[in-house]
């Protein structure tokens, strides 16, 4: 069986139930309550369905019902220009936009926020396809970018070895200013003993310039092949290879969406580091991913480690299991609300340090 790096190793249920062991039985206050929380001595069981109720229907168990929830489950669409001519107009950046977007969920209730994450789509090119952020994926982006810095070192040139993810760029410098830059990462796994996962990031706006809105709102990644044989390398995540989504009857959307995935987010995330080096800071200004804060990092890393579900469709004794994506993205939905965007979905430099500098290991004993 695959084990996670050391980096990466979070609490069992068994080592979570070993803690000051609490119970929730409501959604209000429960982001304060899991906020409050001391990560080494204290841990919370929350006895409340945090999936809305549609997607138990015809789902056998909580893991399937979760599933539904993480490929159909509520977006926060963007409010950015809708057509090309727009986006070249608009003084707006990505981080803007999502600042005035997620302001929505800070007027909300608690227990009414079921966002799994935001999402938009490209005003400009032939495919159209929605791209889709789950909130839970930022901050393991995040994580991975951190591990790749503190612990990995690749080679720059004969000799010469750089830490973190390296990213090549093959950028044609008469097209990038329209169209955005192609780059080529390589980012560590988060499993033991598996090779690097190297694939394309396309539409990276790298000039500053006024196509760059539309050209980020068209970023996409896909796998990268070998230039002699052509073959595919190991480019993308299991989800990502097999992520089949299948619409329901009722919504009007088509089964074809983009999911970001936390190595897509950790890629960006060097590609800025990069471009800051050289004092380009074009990247960096129109991200469109919400790079976390320290108070969201600790946040998570709360719930990777402090929280167990009860949940009756499970055949253990104590029908206690770690949370699942969907659940994670929406209680960082809440705290997104609970907090505000500034303070949980805005990386300060100044407040928050590096983020490569995050600590992200814990005492899981």
């Amino acid at each position: 069986m695959s084990q996670k790096k050391s980096y990466f190793q979070e609490r069992a249920p068994a080592q979570i139930r070993h803690l000051n062991l609490g119970l929730a039985y409501r959604h209000r206050g429960l982001v304060k309550r899991i906020h409050d929380l001391d990560p080494d001595e204290d841990a919370i069981e929350i006895r409340v369905q945090l999936i809305p109720g549609r997607f138990y229907r015809d789902a056998r168990t909580g893991a399937e019902a979760s599933r539904k929830c993480y490929k159909h489950g509520d977006l926060i669409l963007s409010s950015h220009p809708k057509t090309q001519r727009e986006a070249y107009d608009s003084p707006e950046i990505p981080l803007q936009i999502r600042a005035r977007d997620f302001a929505q969920l800070e007027a909300m209730r608690e227990e009414d926020i079921h966002f799994v994450g935001y999402s938009w789509k490209p005003v400009q090119g032939a495919d159209r396809t929605r791209a889709i952020v789950p909130f839970r994926e930022i901050p393991e982006g995040a994580r991975i970018y951190s591990y790749a810095e503190q612990m990995t070192f690749h080679l720059v040139s004969e000799g010469i070895a750089k830490p973190g993810i390296k990213i090549q760029s093959y950028s044609d410098a008469q097209r990038v200013i329209h169209e955005g830059g192609t780059l080529v990462a390589e980012v560590p796994s988060r499993t033991k003993k598996m090779p690097r996962y190297r694939f394309r990031l396309m539409h990276v706006p790298m000039i500053r310039s006024d196509w760059n809105l539309a050209s980020v709102l068209s970023l996409t990644t896909s796998e990268s092949r070998e230039e002699e044989t052509n073959e595919p390398v190991k480019g993308r995540t299991l989800f990502d290879t097999y992520n089949i989504r299948y619409t329901w009857s009722t919504i009007n959307e088509g089964s074809k969406v983009k999911f970001f995935q936390p190595q897509d987010i950790a890629a960006y995330m060097a590609v800025i580091r990069d471009e800051r080096q050289k004092h380009n800071h074009t990247p960096l200004e129109m991200n469109p991913f919400a790079l976390p804060s320290q108070l969201q990092k600790e946040f998570y890393l709360k719930l990777c480690n402090n929280v167990l579900v009860y949940d009756p469709t499970l055949n253990s004794r104590t029908k206690t299991r770690k949370l699942h994506l969907a659940e994670k993205s929406i209680l960082l939905a809440r705290a997104i609300g609970i907090f505000g965007h500034d303070e949980f979905s805005f990386w300060n430099p100044e407040r928050d340090g590096s983020i490569s500098s995050y600590g992200w290991r814990l005492n899981t004993n």
